[in-house]
């Protein structure tokens, strides 16, 4: 048996050899190839297990195994440094050659406990070079740096490597290798789920570019506004086209140039009140990012001069005023408008009057500055938290309707991304109301903001995704009553580092929260399939295994085989006939057709069941009888509580295809109220797929259940899966 298992080893080894080689020459692996690789890997492995001895097999498949490692290595290492494969036979064949050889050497000349320690250093090196390679992803965001960077690299993971494989003893060093096999399976299969997260905390500008942000960034502690920053560019980094040494030479003048370009079309009257190096820093890195690209590539080889003119003739007039708009962050107000509860909007101010001139200070160091009507912000706001942590201004405006037709009011703002929490609050008539959400500064653009009085609404409809925020009466009592009239103030109260990125973090599950209309019913509509699915399964299954493990009745055995028999059948087959049946049932577009057939049980459940029911000892079960207990009190009693592990599995496969399915909701469901959470997630999709952060954030609010449960429960659920059939 043990000659048995080494030959299939051997198969297995010369088969993937057969296909690495064919997909490293030809670069594609098709039918016939892989057919030709396993007929002549099967002969020489049948071979070697019928004549060569034990112990030599026993080499043969260590030297093979080395012969991958070091195979692989050397690709992983070619396409890693040399950023791909050349497409030269030759060069493939002097290289797994002379790795052939190599291998065939090492195998004949170290002794058995030697060769197992140089394998299990490669192993070692290996697992620590995936882990190197994935903190270089994360850092970095790609693989281009230069060779002595991973040459560096790699010879600091082989020295350690050789000094665990010398130092450890054997126990030590199959341990590490253990563990890091386990460990660097855990950071494969969770980046996936790690990216997914770290995507939901980033702005829609972090997540399409090259090279990727995989680590999201930090909001700053804004202490005053306006302020520059120049987060939505890439860092200065050298073209290609040109050396390190060449780079160095080019770049102060280069840098020089760009900044008295930029400075020169931006002017002093912009520029005052910001520091000059920031302003320096921040202006040269948009100004690169934008003046930089569409180079010709021939002009990187030219002169130093040939190079600048390149670069600052792309820098013009409309490029300074695009990179200055998006690295200066300031606050500012448009005209208002309200509405009445016809629904009728008006604006405030006309062409003699503009009410912006009303803004005055409330509280605080905060300052309103009018730019005239044309510009494209008319009234910006500058504020500091030097005098405290709250800053507020206020303005008395004119009410062109009556005070109990009010509805809502129009804010045009132009956000600063500082995060800071937005305070509001309207008063008239003698009443003040303040919003019902918490609200931060957390765009860079212009947003208009409508406050909607929450019980004036005719409609009473949630519209907090179009920018629309509900308003409630407030505690606090107003003391204005001005006839015709009504004040609008608008705070800002700072927000620590802390609270800073966690109103960042959180603001995609905020806003994917409010922007999905039957939130509680897909969730609603999941709980209780879940539940329902669940209880339905571990039920009707249990019993049924019950049935076929410990009663015996004539054609038990048959019935067991042609229960077995329907797991072969497709569900594609099944899915017509079953929703022909369930529509007669008029069970359309109700949750009974998804819950009820788990009460009917299923195949590949009852078989697990049934298999743990047999490692069951009958003599406790034969004390039942004696003691009286007939069959259902035997179940109740004596097979349920030992059968908890493997009812634990079922109870979490089950969750987790409940949780998931989306195929069937699809097919039963139409109304968009019986949605789970699966489907709703789609649903949600069609709508925001193009706001990733949101999307993510659902989809990260869908999957956690299911992770948390695995996680609490996974004791019972391997527990379960590992004694099934077992006996005794």
């Amino acid at each position: 048996m043990q000659r048995v298992v080494m030959g299939l080893l051997l198969f297995f080894e010369l088969f993937c050899a057969g296909l690495l080689a064919v997909n490293v020459v030809s670069g594609n692996i098709g039918t016939t190839s892989a057919a030709v690789a396993g007929a002549l890997a099967i002969v020489p492995a049948v071979a070697a297990c019928a004549i060569i001895p034990r112990r030599w097999l026993s080499r043969t498949l260590m030297g093979m195994a080395l012969f991958f490692e070091l195979s692989l290595s050397s690709l992983f290492a070619f396409s890693v440094i040399g950023g791909g494969l050349p497409a030269n036979a030759g060069f493939f064949v002097t290289l797994f050659g002379a790795i052939g050889l190599g291998s065939v050497v090492v195998t004949g000349l170290l002794s058995g406990d030697l060769m197992g320690r140089v394998q299990m250093g490669l192993v070692l090196m290996l697992e620590i070079s995936i882990v190197a390679l994935f903190a270089v992803a994360v850092a970095y965001g790609r693989f281009d740096q230069s060779v002595f960077f991973f040459v560096y690299i790699f010879g600091i993971i082989g020295m350690v490597s050789i000094s665990l494989m010398v130092v450890f003893p054997p126990k030590w060093l199959r341990a590490a290798v253990t563990h890091g096999a386990l460990l660097v399976g855990c950071i494969v299969f969770s980046f996936p789920f790690i990216w997914l997260v770290m995507t939901s905390f980033k702005y829609d500008e972090e997540v399409m570019v090259y090279p990727p942000k995989w680590i999201p960034s930090v909001p700053g502690c804004i202490e005053q506004s306006p302020y520059l920053t120049a987060e939505d560019y890439q860092a200065v980094e050298r073209p290609r086209e040109l050396t390190a040494e060449r780079w160095a030479q080019v770049w102060p003048k280069l840098e020089e140039a760009i900044w008295l370009k930029g400075r020169e079309v931006l002017g002093d009257e912009r520029a005052a009140g910001f520091d000059d190096a920031i302003l320096r820093r921040t202006l040269i890195r948009g100004l690169w990012d934008a003046g930089s690209k569409g180079v010709p590539r021939e002009a990187w080889s030219d002169t130093d001069h040939v190079i600048i003119a390149a670069v600052t003739k792309r820098i013009d007039e409309g490029r300074v005023e695009d990179v200055w708009g998006t690295i200066r962050r300031c606050v500012g107000l448009r005209e208002l408008r309200v509405k009445d509860t016809r629904l009728v909007e008006r604006r405030l101010g006309d062409e003699e009057r503009n009410y912006l001139d009303l803004w005055r200070p409330a509280e605080g160091d905060i300052r309103c500055i009018r730019h005239g009507d044309e510009g494209d912000l008319p009234l910006s706001i500058e504020y500091s938290f030097s005098k405290g942590d709250h800053v507020a201004l206020v303005a008395d405006l004119p009410l062109p309707i009556e005070p109990d037709d009010f509805l809502s009011v129009t804010i045009p703002m132009q956000q600063d991304r500082s995060w800071h929490s937005l305070k509001f609050e309207l008063e008239m008539n003698g009443k003040r109301y303040v919003p019902e959400d918490n609200l931060y500064l957390g765009r860079r653009t212009s947003q208009e903001i409508t406050f909607k009085i929450k019980d004036r609404d005719p409609y009473e409809l949630d519209e907090r995704d179009l920018g629309i925020w509900p308003l409630v009466p407030s505690r606090k009592p107003s003391d204005f009553d001005g006839p015709g009239r009504f004040r609008l103030t608008i705070g800002i109260e700072r927000s620590s580092a802390f609270g800073a990125a966690w109103h960042k973090y959180t603001d995609s599950y905020r806003q994917a929260y409010i922007s999905t209309k039957y939130r509680w019913h897909y969730l609603f509509n999941s709980v209780y399939l879940v539940i329902l699915n669940v209880v339905g399964q571990v039920l009707s299954c249990s019993l049924v295994a019950y049935a076929f493990a410990r009663l015996k009745w004539p054609g038990r055995d048959v019935l067991f085989a042609v229960l077995l028999a329907t797991m072969m059948l497709p569900p594609q087959v099944t899915m017509v006939p079953v929703f022909v049946v369930f529509k007669h049932l008029h069970w359309y577009n109700t949750l009974k057709a998804l819950g009820a057939p788990s009460f009917l049980g299923s195949a590949f459940f009852i078989f697990l069941l049934r298999q743990f029911m047999r490692t069951i000892p009958t003599e406790r079960e034969d004390a039942a009888k004696i003691d009286g207990c007939g069959y259902f009190g035997v179940y109740w009693r004596i097979i349920l509580p030992l059968l908890k592990p493997a009812l634990a599995a079922v109870a979490i496969f089950t969750f987790m295809g409940t949780w998931n399915n989306f195929m069937g909701p699809l097919i039963y469901i139409n109304d968009q109220r019986l949605y789970p959470l699966a489907l709703g997630l789609f649903e949600f999709r069609t709508e925001h797929g193009a706001q990733y952060g949101m999307l993510m954030a659902a989809s990260t609010m869908m999957i956690v259940p299911v992770v948390a449960i695995f996680f609490l429960a996974q004791r019972h659920f391997i527990q379960g899966v590992t004694l099934t059939g077992m006996k005794g």
